[in-house]
């Protein structure tokens, strides 16, 4: 017969890991609102902050998307367009995600 493990009961180490974690998150979120009124509101570097969240998007999904192959290049080309054609988040998402599904699919077994 198949052992469950033991759910009910942590490890110190795990407890500490957990707690630590929480702390260096909520840590970095207060350090964001308390450092907001310092950072520029105008100029070049409001610019570059203003940018930097898609960026960092970018960033991980231009390398997923070209490991996909070339299913992934096209659902990330369809996901491009269609924002650019419908600006809407939702509904860029949505087709990127059937187009490379649907493709996978036949693909996989066509």
């Amino acid at each position: 017969m198949t052992q469950f493990p033991d759910l009910t009961s942590f490890s110190l180490e795990a407890v500490l890991t957990i707690l630590g974690m929480a702390a260096v998150t909520y840590g970095m979120r207060l350090g964001g609102l308390l450092m907001a009124d310092r950072l520029p509101q105008h100029g070049r570097w409001a610019h570059v902050l203003e940018r930097l969240p898609g960026a960092v998007l970018i960033s991980v999904w231009v390398p997923s998307a070209l490991s996909a192959g070339a299913i992934g290049v096209a659902g990330a080309a369809a996901t491009v367009i269609t924002m650019a054609l419908v600006r809407n988040l939702f509904a860029a998402m949505a087709v990127g995600m059937v187009l490379v599904g649907v493709g996978r699919y036949f693909i996989a077994y066509g």
